[in-house]
């Protein structure tokens, strides 16, 4: 301790006094410090993985071009007297064209009386069946949208898919609409007998397809279209992640000719003629034959 004039001085007191601060600002630092490592490392915990982020990007570039379709048909024992269509169904559908056009599964719409598509937007439009290939369980419907088209789906290449691939599905199972499943092609080029006839060179996934995604989106993660679904085999009638897909090549092969309707109507048109032809000429005769007996 040493005095001065009138002051005494505590050296050790103020030599603490002087690094007291010093101190607290390293404290505040290393606290700073350790938030940030918290922060920094629960930031990472929740952060998308890269897979997620392309989902939600294929996802988000797709659900506008997939519909849900509804539709009412009669009773069988009442066909031809039904004034009230009473047998709801549902489905799915994928955008074909800005237009209008829309493909499906043509067990979805066949039989349908009325048939409606609801889009992303809610817009809830009529549709008609403009063609429809039993064979290959494909139709083709259309609605008119307006002023304000229709989002078309892109398409990709299903030749190119391989066994562990990444896909999604997109639809409308048991009514619940753009509804999102994932998983990975199990097998390409499957054969299965559904309803009587026999689909050839599907796709196989074990992404979740139940009742309601038939004529859904089956997708890559760029968000191209791979693939329509189509059917599952279940002893319970709901997915037990066997599901499969009518290839897109198939659909990009078909649907032209589907779209166009003169090669599907020439067989009516020639049988029309022919009649007008049978016609003409039995009347002909029968005008020959009336001036013969006078």
């Amino acid at each position: 301790m040493s005095q001065g004039p009138g002051i005494i001085v505590d050296r050790k007191r103020a030599t603490m006094c002087l690094e007291f601060p010093s101190a607290a600002r390293a404290f505040r630092r290393a606290v700073l410090a350790l938030l940030v490592c918290i922060l920094a490392a629960y930031s990472n915990a929740s952060a998308l993985t890269a897979e997620e982020t392309a989902t939600i990007a294929a996802y988000e570039k797709v659900a506008p071009s997939v519909v849900n379709i509804t539709t009412q048909m009669c009773e069988a024992e009442s066909f031809f007297f039904c004034a009230t269509p009473s047998i709801k169904g549902s489905g799915s559908g994928v955008v074909l064209r800005e237009d209008g056009l829309i493909i499906t599964n043509s067990h979805v719409v066949s039989d349908a009386q009325n048939i409606w598509a609801l889009l992303s937007d809610g817009r809830r439009l009529a549709a008609r069946i403009t063609a429809s290939d039993a064979n290959n369980d494909l139709a083709i419907i259309r609605v008119d949208p307006g002023n304000k088209p229709l989002k078309a789906i892109e398409l990709g290449n299903s030749d190119g898919l391989r066994v562990g691939e990444r896909v999604l599905a997109v639809g409308n199972p048991f009514g619940l609409g753009q509804t999102l499943t994932a998983g990975v092609v199990s097998m390409t080029d499957r054969s299965i007998k559904n309803d009587g006839k026999v689909l050839r060179h599907l796709i196989q996934t074990d992404a979740p397809i139940n009742p309601g995604n038939s004529g859904g989106a089956l997708i890559n993660l760029d968000g191209e279209l791979v693939g329509l679904c189509t059917a599952i085999i279940s002893p319970t009638g709901s997915s037990v992640r066997l599901g499969f897909a009518l290839p897109v090549n198939l659909i990009k092969a078909a649907a032209p000719g589907l779209m166009n309707s003169w090669p599907r109507n020439t067989g009516w048109v020639l049988a029309i003629l022919l009649a007008v032809w049978l016609l003409r000429r039995i009347m002909e005769s029968g005008a020959r034959i009336m001036m013969g007996n006078n």
